[in-house]
């Protein structure tokens, strides 16, 4: 199995943003003069600075990226990013992401989560695809949806799919990333985990009629409606059966008499039976009920076979998924994502998909220049945090041993630790330079 030096991945990093330009038609808002002589800020680092930029505005951002005597002014970046297409960002992002080997599996199968979050904007009453209010008298907010699916034992990002919050549908964005990824490799084993947030039949219909393995946690009284012939089928603490649903779009004589028929009406969201049709499509999968806490159980959807994945095994899968909520915090919080320097939509899309190739680069350089650490105690991993503002100072030429750097900041992997979580308020952190 090889590896890659930082040096390696950095020159990864940079043919795919070199490579971009091979494709000037189509990312360049102006191809015949965009990018075409030699000026103070390059193609290079024009992108490279919307990966790297922090908290600061963007005079100090750009002090910390340029030498002493090249550092140009705030409107010239400006105009050279207003040059690049968001695609090109996007591009990037997937060009840079299918570089880096998956080396980690669980039994075989890569696990990847998929799960969403909200992004702050700046207050931009103007932009009617983000704003909207909610909460009469107040001035409103804007706001995107991040819909992520995550590699949770490689700890990447492999698709995103942003949508508007007054608009935000997490099972279509989810159906939409499992249709996706179908096409783009299908011999790939992957389990698809996802929180009660993605329980429909429409999700479920999408996973199965792709040949994709899921695990989805359901609410309660979903699972109780879900098999309404099985009589006291969910009666005893532990519960692994496999069901059989039946879903159309009349609810007739002979419909009825299928097994655990459900009718939808024309609202409800399912493409593989159209409204007003006589299709009926049939879904299997296992449902498995589980303890949790005195009087507290857990509810699973998934079509894993049961002889290789039983309570047990389904348990240790699905307590994965949290790696992604970890990823989400180190994204925003140690990735800046939370402050974002842009007001136009292009240029906040252009950041979005520059700090996940940012993140992905990062993690790229943990897993390859400072593995995981064990002994009779703990398992060590490298401060995420630290590594991913190392990475940026590395980027912007301020270390040059990073392997030295990272490699200084492990800490202990405490997996009985549980703590509740904080929610609170949070507006965008807007920059004083607009």
């Amino acid at each position: 199995m090889p590896h890659f030096s930082v040096d390696d991945i950095r020159q990864k990093l940079f043919f795919s943003i070199d490579s971009l330009l091979d494709d000037r038609d189509t990312l360049l808002n102006n191809p015949n003069a965009s990018f075409t002589r030699k000026k103070k800020i390059s193609f290079l680092q024009t992108v490279l600075f919307t990966m790297t930029v922090g908290s600061d505005d963007v005079n100090e951002e750009l002090e910390s990226f340029f030498e002493e005597d090249k550092i140009p002014y705030p409107s010239a970046m400006i105009q050279r990013r207003s040059q690049i297409k968001p695609e090109a960002f996007v591009k990037l992002f997937d060009c840079f992401t299918e570089q880096i080997p998956l080396n980690e599996s669980f039994m075989g199968y890569q696990v990847v989560a998929g799960d969403g979050s909200r992004l702050n904007l700046p207050y931009n009453p103007s932009d009617s695809y983000t704003f909207y209010k909610c909460i009469k008298k107040r001035k409103g907010m804007n706001q995107l949806h991040l819909n992520a699916l995550y590699d949770v034992m490689n700890d990447v990002f492999l698709d995103v799919v942003l949508q508007s919050v007054p608009q935000m549908d997490e099972k279509a964005a989810f159906c939409e990333i499992l249709d996706k990824n179908k096409l783009k490799d299908e011999s790939r084993k992957r389990i698809y985990l996802a929180d009660r947030g993605y329980s429909a039949f429409n999700v479920f219909a999408h996973a199965i009629h792709n040949g994709q393995l899921f695990l989805i946690r359901m609410p309660e009284a979903n699972v109780k409606t879900l098999c309404p012939d099985l009589g006291n089928w969910l009666d005893g603490e532990h519960v692994d059966r496999e069901v059989s649903i039946n879903i159309g779009r009349r609810n007739t004589k002979k419909n009825r008499q299928l097994e655990n028929y459900h009718s939808l009406s024309k609202s409800r969201r399912y493409d593989y039976a159209k409204a007003g049709s006589d299709e009926v499509d049939t879904l299997k999968f296992r449902i498995l009920k589980f303890p949790i806490g005195k009087g507290s159980f857990e509810y699973i959807a998934t079509n894993l076979p049961a002889y290789s994945f039983d309570e047990a095994v389904i348990k240790r899968l699905y307590h994965l998924r949290w790696n992604e909520e970890t990823a989400f915090r180190h994204l925003k919080y140690a990735g800046r994502m939370v402050n974002l320097h842009s007001l136009k939509p292009d240029f906040t899309m252009q950041e979005i998909y520059a700090k996940l190739t940012m993140y992905n680069f990062s993690s790229f350089v943990m897993k390859e220049i400072a593995p995981d650490k064990k002994t009779d105690k703990y398992t060590y991993k490298v401060n995420h945090t630290k590594a991913q503002k190392s990475c940026v100072k590395f980027l912007k030429g301020l270390i040059k041993d990073l392997k030295k750097l990272i490699s200084k900041h492990y800490v202990p992997v405490r997996l009985e630790r549980e703590f509740g979580r904080t929610l609170r308020r949070q507006s965008a952190d807007t920059l004083n330079y607009r």
